[in-house]
Order: C-alpha cells, then sequence, then structure tokens
C-alpha cells in the first residue's frame, strides 16, 4: 500500500507542476470546486486526469480495473488536490456511480466483496483531499469520504465528476478528528497519463 500512496504522491505532485497561478475572474460553476468552502479553479491545462491500472484484481473469475480519477484547483497560491481511487469490472467504463467503501485497509476481504457484488466500488481509504499553500505548506490532508461519486461520460472524451460531501481528518492512531467538506460538478476532457 505504500507504493501505492508513492505513486499518487507523485502523480499528484506532477499535477502541480502543471498549474500556474492565475488572476482570472472566470467563475464559471463548470470549472471549480470547493474544498473546505473555498473555491478552487481548475486550469484548462489540467482537467480531469484518469490513471487507470487494468485487470488489478481478480476474483471468481471475475477481473477488475481501478482508476485514479483526479482534479487540482488554484486559488492564488493555494493549490487543492481531490482524487478518488475506483474499482469497477473489467469491461465496464470508469462512468457510474461509486458507493464509497468505509474500509481502512485496500486488502480487506469486506472491500472485495461488495466490489463482487457492486462492480463497481471507490475505496474511501485511498482516495484523497489535500490543500496546499505555495507548494510546500500542507493545510489540509482528508481522505475516506462519506457518500457516492459519480463519473458521467458526455462524449468525445468529455467527463463530469461530482461529489458533494465530507472527506475525514484522522489522528496517528487513524481515529476521526474532523471532516473537510468537499462539492464538485466539474466537466472537463478526461487526460490519461
Amino acid at each position: 500500500m505504500k507504493n501505492y500512496y508513492k505513486i499518487i504522491a507523485l502523480f499528484l505532485v506532477g499535477s502541480l507542476s502543471l498549474t500556474s497561478c492565475s488572476s482570472s475572474d472566470d467563475s464559471a460553476a463548470s470549472n471549480q470546486f470547493q474544498v473546505d468552502g473555498q473555491s478552487y479553479e481548475v486550469l484548462p491545462s489540467n482537467g480531469l486526469v484518469e490513471l487507470k491500472m487494468d485487470n488489478i484484481y481478480t476474483d471468481q473469475g471475475q477481473s477488475f480495473d481501478r482508476s485514479t480519477v483526479s482534479l487540482v484547483g488554484v486559488n492564488g497560491t493555494t493549490v487543492a488536490s481531490v482524487a478518488f481511487d475506483l474499482f469497477y469490472k473489467d469491461g465496464l467504463p470508469v462512468e457510474g456511480t461509486y458507493s464509497i467503501a468505509e474500509t481502512l485497509d485496500d486488502y480487506s476481504p469486506d472491500f472485495y466483496d461488495q466490489l463482487l457484488t457492486d462492480e463497481k466500488l471507490c475505496l474511501g481509504w485511498t482516495s484523497l483531499c489535500a490543500v496546499n499553500q505555495g507548494g510546500s505548506t500542507l493545510l489540509i490532508n482528508a481522505n475516506n469520504p462519506i457518500g457516492t461519486v459519480t463519473v458521467t461520460n458526455n462524449g468525445n472524451n468529455n467527463f463530469t465528476i461530482q461529489y458533494n460531501g465530507n472527506f475525514r481528518k484522522y489522528n496517528s492512531n487513524f481515529e476521526v478528528i474532523g471532516t473537510v467538506p468537499v462539492v464538485i460538478n466539474i466537466t472537463s476532457d478526461l487526460v490519461s497519463p
């Protein structure tokens, strides 16, 4: 699991390197999302990013793919990153509504049992929300969101991602110490590195 976190961290750092500060006052709802009440603009050069891994898990003759769908937004020198770790039956598209499993381990049999039944499931523990100031100071670090996330294919590689709920903040004993409200309704082209 540590290697997976390193991959996600490198992916988000790479995405951050593609951002630039913008003084645009464009407040169109389709290119902004909110974290903890603050709005962040998704720059056209970024959009939604999908990191897909085919056939990541097989059980009872069924194979499943895994896609991390993420977005990065800026507000001055503050950068917010949100990523959802989506599992779905091989052959199905990434689009759909995903319940978010609340397991604290990506190797939990409960998660995979639910995945076999639902065929689409978001792993909350490896989904994340982070806000950084000036590229180095971590202001918010949360994961394990509550609720559902919806990915819609609008055609021509254009997708909408919707989420309205809370990510959880944990202490070093894995106890919930707070929540971070996140509201996303972004439509953008999907980029696959």
